[in-house]
């Protein structure tokens, strides 16, 4: 366990002792080592102490965004497999650096999604043909957090971004499993608080997709500092649409009568515990392992491609992101 002091490696280390064992937990910061301590697994402050001290054959990571890549590189050199928290990767290229040291490694690297593993959101991709050719989606996902974001979100060099990669990246990631990536994008970056612009952190982003060939368009509006917090994906079909938010998601048709509802009685510990079990159950699977990065390639090629069009950049995607 990586990062296990953190928020995060807290709300897995019981869901992960239910999978697997425990062999040992790696953080500096000063709560890791009676947390370890407590939970009865060796602590090494640094990564190349547990590599040289313990066998394992797989590392959950939960570090700040911009300490991803080296930590999984670095596990990959050592023959590991890695469950690791979003993003999949900071830039596409370095995305394409890590999916090969996978493929090198033949050891796979997993991303850790809940809404994938959601059975609203799996309601919604299983009737997403029912609602005949998609025509619209609007998606919304905010925070309502009244005071600027501190921690290490609060940091460039940590963060390596706002509510885009941080929020956003979920929403990419449900998107990137209903359509193909979106050729042109128009993007608004909105800071509330001096702090943030000063630091180039995103406390709002509105994004519109386009997909001229098949006709769709859609928005996204992401921020942490909105009068609740909520989330609500909508698809508008030829035939009907489809409503998703947490714990319901229902089918309609054209005029809003309700076809279906799925609104399953289990937690998000539960989907947090199906998610787990799935990626250790598939470590060896290489199918498995190809289309996941596959799509992850393609969630981190797309906010990539905005924040450099953003910033200026000068790229293929860059170009194509209006």
């Amino acid at each position: 366990m990586i990062g296990f002091a953190g928020h995060q490696g807290k709300e897995y280390l019981p869901i992960m002792r239910e999978s697997a064992d425990i062999v040992g937990g790696v953080d500096s910061a000063p709560p890791a080592l009676p947390l370890a301590g407590e939970w009865g697994f060796p602590y090494y402050e640094n990564l190349d102490d547990a590599l040289k001290s313990v066998d394992f054959d797989a590392a959950v990571v939960t570090v700040p965004h911009g300490e991803h890549f080296p930590v999984c590189a670095r596990l990959l050199a050592h023959g590991r497999h890695v469950i690791k928290e979003k993003p999949f990767a900071v830039t596409e290229p370095e995305a394409r650096h890590l999916i090969r040291l996978a493929q090198q490694a033949d050891r796979s690297v997993f991303t850790l999604l809940q809404r994938n593993f959601d059975p609203v959101f799996r309601f919604a991709r299983e009737n997403l043909a029912r609602i005949g050719e998609p025509y619209w989606f609007s998606y919304d996902y905010h925070f309502n957090l009244a005071r600027p974001t501190t921690g290490w979100r609060a940091s460039w060099e940590q963060a390596r971004g706002g509510v885009l990669l941080d929020m956003g990246y979920h929403l990419v990631d449900v998107l990137s499993g209903m359509f193909p990536e979106a050729p042109r994008v128009h993007s608004a970056f909105v800071h509330q608080y001096r702090e943030t612009r000063d630091r180039g952190l995103e406390d709002l982003v509105g994004l519109m997709c386009s997909y001229p060939s098949r006709g769709l368009e859609g928005s996204l509006r992401i921020s942490r500092h909105s009068l609740a917090k909520t989330e609500h994906l909508c698809v508008l079909g030829s035939e009907g649409a489809l409503n998703v938010a947490p714990g319901a998601a229902t089918l309609h048709a054209v005029g809003g009568a309700q076809l279906e509802r799925c609104a399953p009685e289990g937690s998000r510990t539960d989907i947090t515990r199906s998610m787990i079990a799935h990626y250790l159950e598939r470590l060896e699977d290489r199918d498995y392992r190809r289309d996941h990065l596959l799509r992850q390639l393609a969630t981190v090629r797309t906010i990539d491609g905005i924040y450099r069009d953003r910033s200026g950049g000068s790229s293929e995607l860059a170009h194509r992101c209006a």
